[in-house]
């Protein structure tokens, strides 16, 4: 990639300068440029576009994994630090200071913010119209992802980042209709302007397809939002693509693998066995996701924090340069199935969820290699259920699991007290304080 290297440096110096933070500093140092000189060229567009993928990839998507995944029992913890323990207990004793709830928040909205000011620049500054085109797409793509997961962890959720860090929040509907804007305009603005070569060389990797990427994060929210239809026309246009490409975050030595880096290399955490999954949910014997993703017995979690039992960790996360998959083909299936069982189309829904059981070809190894289901294919609850426990398995470590049980289990009722066994511990997590007392506008924290 031409320049790359040149890219990634100013890239680092606009994150490590703070730029995209809601602060304003006092003092400026005259021998770096301006974020407006930075910002105004298309080298300049160019370096945020490198720097938003490495921050998202190795920093956000730590915390879009790892809290998550904590809350719902996917990770033991094995240290005695106090953010994850937090975490691990939850209910009403998960305080508003804690770093587990805080590293999200701030990661999350400096990611949104670098996005915001990357689609700001791309329609202000003098491109060809496939690069402009590229950019915008590229970086309402960074933004939906951040609303997107922001919204599955909080009640509320700011949509555009304020200076004077007062920015106005949003309920979850609205967050999740412009989560889908936002992507629907990127689908559009490809298909209309196609990206140029410049963009494609300069910014993208090889291991993207940008439109499966739009159209497989599009159906995920559409989903969520409860668009049934549109959710399955997203996924088929992901499913159907004639490009064999998988979209993966990429990762070297310099910059590692962020879920490698907090079990395989630390001791901090460790994937719980059976995926943390007890009773109806276990996965069945011969499912070959679990050899997939998880190794041998690891030991246990800290009593205080469930003493669940642990396994080594696999898939992708088992080396320090190991790709993560930005979705899996197995997602946009289960999407199927659940978006036509929420419709009562039960047949469709049943030849979906099969598909997923009893793939042994998947591109990244996601194999189930089970026979099909041979529940009651009459039953909503019954056939919703399975498809809630494939996706627990399927999606493993994928930050889903907060979100779905939601979805699937609204009545489960929650414990206000610590709770280290339950599906999850947190409907929503409390706003940080650090945003309270920066920001009049935090709306009042949920009860539990």
């Amino acid at each position: 990639m031409k320049n790359l290297k040149i890219y990634i440096t100013i890239s680092v110096l606009l994150i490590s300068s703070g730029l995209f933070t809601a602060c304003d500093t006092e003092f400026e140092n005259p021998n770096n440029p301006t974020e407006d000189v930075v910002l105004g060229t298309k080298g300049g567009l160019f370096a945020l576009a490198t720097g938003i993928r490495q921050y998202y990839s190795v920093t956000a998507l730590r915390q879009i994994i790892e809290a998550p995944g904590i809350t719902t029992r996917e990770l033991g913890v094995t240290n005695t630090f106090l953010n994850i323990n937090e975490l691990a207990k939850g209910g009403a004793e998960l305080p508003a200071e804690s770093g587990g709830i805080t590293n999200p928040w701030v990661n999350l909205l400096r990611a949104k913010g670098m996005a915001e000011s990357l689609i700001d620049g791309a329609n202000s500054v003098e491109l060809s119209s496939g690069t402009k085109s590229g950019l915008l797409a590229y970086g309402n793509l960074f933004k939906a992802m951040c609303l997107g997961s922001l919204i599955e962890m909080f009640e509320q959720a700011p949509i555009n980042n304020a200076a004077d860090g007062a920015a106005e929040f949003s309920d979850r509907a609205t967050v999740l209709a412009n989560c889908i804007s936002l992507l629907e305009e990127a689908r559009d603005v490809l298909t209309s302007t196609p990206m140029s070569d410049e963009f494609k060389s300069t910014v993208l990797w090889s291991d993207i397809n940008l439109q499966k990427t739009v159209n497989a994060f599009l159906s995920r929210y559409q989903l969520m939002a409860g668009n049934y239809p549109e959710s399955i026309a997203a996924a088929d246009a992901v499913l159907n693509d004639s490009d064999a490409t998988s979209s993966m975050w990429v990762y070297d030595a310099n910059n590692q693998n962020p879920i490698w880096n907090r079990t395989v290399n630390s001791a901090d955490l460790n994937p719980q066995s059976n995926f943390g999954l007890v009773g109806a949910y276990v996965p069945e014997a011969g499912d070959g996701r679990l050899d997939f993703y998880l190794g041998a017995d690891a030991g246990f979690a800290n009593a205080d924090a469930g003493g669940q039992a642990l396994s080594e960790m696999l898939g992708f996360f088992g080396t320090s340069t190991a790709s993560i998959p930005i979705y899996l083909n197995g997602e946009m299936m289960l999407n199927k199935a659940e978006a036509y069982a929420r419709q009562s189309q039960l047949g469709n829904a049943v030849i979906q969820l099969n598909l997923v059981r009893q793939k042994n070809n998947d591109p990244l190894g996601v194999n189930a290699n089970l026979p099909a289901w041979t529940g009651d294919e009459t039953s909503q609850s019954d056939i919703l259920e399975e498809i809630y426990k494939n996706r627990c398995i399927e999606l493993f470590l994928t930050g889903l699991r907060f979100e779905d049980s939601k979805r699937f289990h609204p009545d489960f009722v929650v414990p206000t007290s610590a709770n280290t066994t339950n599906e999850r511990n947190r409907n929503y997590y409390p706003y940080p304080s650090i945003e309270r007392e920066n920001n009049p506008n935090t709306p009042t924290d949920p009860s539990i």
